[in-house]
């Protein structure tokens, strides 16, 4: 059944402005107040990422969340939720987010599958360029960062930028680092030996950040006026993920990449991050969801919603494609 309901977001940057867009092209509306609204979608950056499950529970409205936020925050509310009788589902948006739901498929369909490698980032074949893209706080905090991966059924710590490795994606010299991905939550319970989460960055990114660092670029009083110099700087980008499994005989790979021009109104993070929620919120509106909290590697387990969503977000230009060796 459709039924009309009003969607409230919480958050004004890049993601929020993504968000109004793709809502507003759905036909979904929007409003200020969420007393009034059925839905919250959560886009808060940096520490006030938790302020939306709290908003969520204390209004009692479902909740698709991009903030920032580890699982453990939301399975500590998980009875709350289950008694409030709302739906959230947490790391709603790219990565977390699409990775999540697709890995969850794939497990669900292949239940052998022991090692799990996920590259993503940003990049642009613009030559010196360091695409800026999602939330800028959150960004620079994710290379200060210690990260744990899975390696040969242990669990095992990082130190930031630990691992470089230099690499090349779709012809742009790039390089990565073991890095905290947030999805941390699919060590356990799955079987699996091996997991590996790395962030793809162009080419010297890695002495362009310390040099910010060490000149004091991002220092709290320098802080602001670094974001906005970085942030204005557009040229054409691109937003994707690798996603390579194996175990038992069976290879599989997913791509899952977005495009920008540096003239467009949306860069590829906002369109790649903000598609998936719309999506979403789309399932909830016809009652398609189920209450409580769900992880979208959940989600992904349903093969009708996964087949819907994935379609829905090629029409809007995302490019997901999948290669398996034994099929």
């Amino acid at each position: 059944m459709v039924r009309k309901f009003k969607v409230a977001i919480m958050g004004k940057g890049r993601i929020a402005q993504a968000l109004v867009h793709y809502l507003n092209k759905s036909k979904i509306p929007t409003c200020s107040n969420i007393s009034g609204s059925n839905l919250i979608i959560g886009a808060l950056g940096g520490d006030f990422g938790e302020d939306c499950l709290k908003a969520a529970l204390r209004y009692k409205k479902n909740l698709l969340d991009v903030s920032d936020v580890d699982p453990p925050f939301y399975l500590k509310n998980k009875h709350q939720i289950k008694k409030s009788g709302i739906t959230v589902i947490p790391g709603c948006g790219f990565s977390p987010g699409l990775v999540n739901l697709i890995i969850g498929r794939e497990l669900e369909k292949n239940p052998g599958i022991k090692k799990i490698e996920i590259s993503a980032g940003s990049l642009s074949q613009k030559k010196n360029y360091f695409p800026f893209l999602w939330c800028f706080e959150d960004l620079i905090l994710g290379h200060k960062l210690s990260s744990f991966q899975l390696v040969g059924g242990k669990k095992k710590k990082f130190a930031p930028l630990a691992g470089l490795r230099k690499e090349n994606f779709f012809g742009i010299k790039s390089e990565s680092y073991l890095s905290a991905s947030g999805i941390e939550n699919l060590f356990t319970g799955r079987g699996l030996t091996d997991f590996c989460y790395r962030v793809v960055r162009p080419d010297g990114f890695n002495n362009f950040l310390r040099f910010l660092i060490n000149q004091g670029f991002l220092d709290k009083d320098n802080f602001s006026v670094t974001k906005k110099i970085l942030e204005e700087k557009k040229q054409d980008n691109i937003s994707f993920a690798s996603i390579n499994l194996s175990g038992l005989g069976k290879e599989v790979s997913w791509l899952i990449k977005s495009f920008s021009r540096g003239n467009e109104t949306l860069n590829s993070m906002q369109k790649i991050t903000s598609v998936v929620p719309v999506i979403i919120a789309s399932f909830l509106r016809e009652d398609r969801i189920n209450k409580g909290l769900i992880f979208m590697e959940e989600l992904g387990k349903d093969e009708v919603l996964f087949s819907d969503l994935i379609k829905q977000a090629r029409k809007e230009g995302i490019v997901l494609r999948r290669l398996s060796k034994n099929d």
